[in-house]
């Protein structure tokens, strides 16, 4: 046993001896110091509430040593050894009593008095059961003694009747209480509450001394601590109903003062019972209310949460079906327009190509060695434009599919841009275009896939050539962004008005225009280049002026 199980026991015993000798003190009546209020009933109960059956040895104890000097000062006709038997016996029952009223709960209370189902089996056999059969035992054990010897059967009668009710009352204010008030804090114990027991006590004094007929306003008084502060208010109330009123009636004020000290108890016992039973009820049923209310709004707040949770889950089901539909409509158009260029772009270049080549095929001996090599040249410049198509095509499928390889690694940016100007360098010199490369040394390595940024920087170069004038300028230059680099590829050429420029990386408003020597695209390579940027994680974008050139830019991030 821990050292705070053994200091909640000798608390418990010490009580026990208090309350007892309390109860021959002030609330007993004469012969033989019996009480009409028998406290220690209700803490033999608690102490086996808290220890089981081994607390029922220290119950014996106590009611021993209580019930000594009761015992012997109302017996003289005994010899020593039949006082003390008789104290024993008489502890016997008290210690019975408590096993018994254990019993009872263990067999009868499941829920720890919270229903009314448990209160009524309290009441009934925790409390008034097991006190009956202890006094009836005790009755015959204390009239087999002779203490009842210069009493009528009438007076036996009613002392009995006292000290079971006085066992049952005990019982019923100290249990509830303890229940309600064992896992006490001091927030508990609130002023307000302490206020209206003080008012309870003092309005129940002027009643019983002044108007004793109104001492019915107490019960009002109790049902309102009841529902103000609940169980808690109410059995520390009823607690304080019955202390008062033993107390008042043992000084011979208040409406239950008989000519009979029997009368008055019996009065006071008759009338106190029913309504303490029904102020608790009222309580335990408003807490009931409470807690049916709380259960019910938590109940609704749980059923609020799940609609919500579904009302949710249909909205990201709408919005899935959305980007499906989304992603579906988007899918239909990439086909419509990857259709569109095999009907168009590259079905006329092959149908060129197999004019020139039949044409070719049936004039061959008329043709000059110059016309030959003429049309030779156009069929190369046919070959290369399906090639070129091809390619756009194939890498535009790629990113589309996901299937386009991603291979990150630090490049030289300046040597690819050297690299794709040398390879161009015909159309450049035709023109007499100036290409000036202005990439600083601290920019010219980046981390990117170096296939796809020679993609890009070959579409965007080429299409610069395509739309600058003779002796045009077209720049290439890298810069320092805020979390990566910029590339930029400028020239001085048409330009393109503001709707044009809305339609340059649009899959569904594809543009195609005519170079300035009737150069034919497919709008597709910016395109192609707007998805390798993507994905770098980066962005492309463009600004132009009609008449004034176009600036194409794009950033790089930097890795993490």
């Amino acid at each position: 046993m821990s050292w705070k199980s053994i200091f909640q026991v000798i608390f418990l015993f010490c009580i026990y001896i208090g309350t007892a000798k309390l109860g021959m003190s002030y609330f007993a009546f004469h012969p033989m110091n019996l009480a009409v209020l028998w406290i220690p009933s209700g803490i033999g109960l608690i102490g086996c509430l808290f220890f089981g059956y081994r607390f029922i040895p220290f119950v014996w104890l106590a009611s021993f040593l209580a019930n000594k000097d009761g015992l012997i000062s109302s017996q003289h006709n005994l010899s020593l050894f039949q006082v003390y038997l008789s104290i024993c016996l008489t502890a016997s029952v008290d210690a019975f009593q408590s096993t018994l009223s254990y019993f009872f709960w263990n067999l009868k209370i499941r829920k720890n008095l919270t229903s009314t189902k448990d209160n009524f089996y309290f009441i009934l056999y925790v409390a008034f059961l097991s006190s009956l059969v202890s006094i009836l035992i005790l009755g015959v054990i204390l009239d087999s003694f002779g203490y009842f010897d210069k009493l009528s059967d009438a007076e036996i009668f009613r002392t009995l009747l006292v000290i079971t009710f006085g066992d049952t009352i005990g019982i019923f204010i100290t249990v509830p209480m303890f229940m309600a008030w064992r896992k006490m804090g001091w927030k508990d114990i609130s002023p307000p509450l302490l206020l209206w027991l003080v008012i309870f006590v003092s309005i129940q004094g002027i009643i019983v001394y002044q108007f004793p007929f109104l001492f019915f306003l107490s019960f009002l008084i109790l049902i309102y601590i009841g529902y103000r502060f609940q169980i808690k208010g109410i059995t520390l109330g009823v607690f304080v109903l019955y202390l008062s009123s033993v107390f008042m009636t043992k000084m011979g004020v208040g409406p239950f003062i008989q000519p009979g000290i029997f009368d008055s108890y019996i009065y006071l016992i008759s009338f106190l019972i029913p309504f303490a039973i029904l102020a608790e009820f009222i309580t335990l049923q408003y807490q009931r209310l409470l807690a049916n209310r709380f259960e019910l709004e938590k109940k609704v707040l749980d059923r609020t949460k799940l609609l919500r949770a579904q009302v949710y889950e249909k909205n990201q089901a709408i919005d899935a079906l959305h980007k499906s539909e989304t992603l579906l409509s988007e899918s239909n158009r990439t086909k419509d327009v990857f259709f569109s260029i095999i009907a168009h772009d590259l079905r006329n270049p092959l149908g060129s190509f197999k004019q020139i080549t039949e044409l070719l095929y049936s004039e061959f001996d008329s043709y000059s060695n110059e016309e030959k090599k003429d049309t030779i040249f156009e069929i190369q410049k046919a070959a290369s434009r399906v090639y070129s198509l091809l390619e756009q095509l194939l890498d535009w499928a790629r990113t589309q599919t996901g299937n386009m390889p991603f291979r990150p690694k630090e490049i030289n940016l300046r040597k690819i841009v050297s690299s794709i100007s040398e390879q161009m360098l015909v159309p450049i010199q035709k023109k007499g275009i100036q290409l000036l490369i202005e990439i600083p040394e601290k920019f010219s390595f980046v981390y990117a896939d170096s296939e796809m940024i020679q993609a890009v920087l070959r579409n965007l170069i080429s299409n610069s050539i395509k739309f600058t004038r003779e002796n045009g300028l077209i720049k290439i230059s890298a810069s320092e962004e805020e979390d990566g680099v910029r590339i930029e590829c400028m020239d001085n050429g048409v330009g393109m008005d503001s709707a044009d420029l809305e339609k340059l990386f649009r899959l569904d408003a594809q543009l195609t225009s005519i170079g300035l020597e009737g150069e034919k695209g497919t709008g597709l390579g910016l395109i192609l280049c707007h998805e390798l940027i993507k994905l770098h994680g980066g962005e492309i974008w463009a600004k132009s002026e009609k008449g004034k050139g176009t600036t194409i830019s794009f950033r790089l991030p930097d890795p993490k």
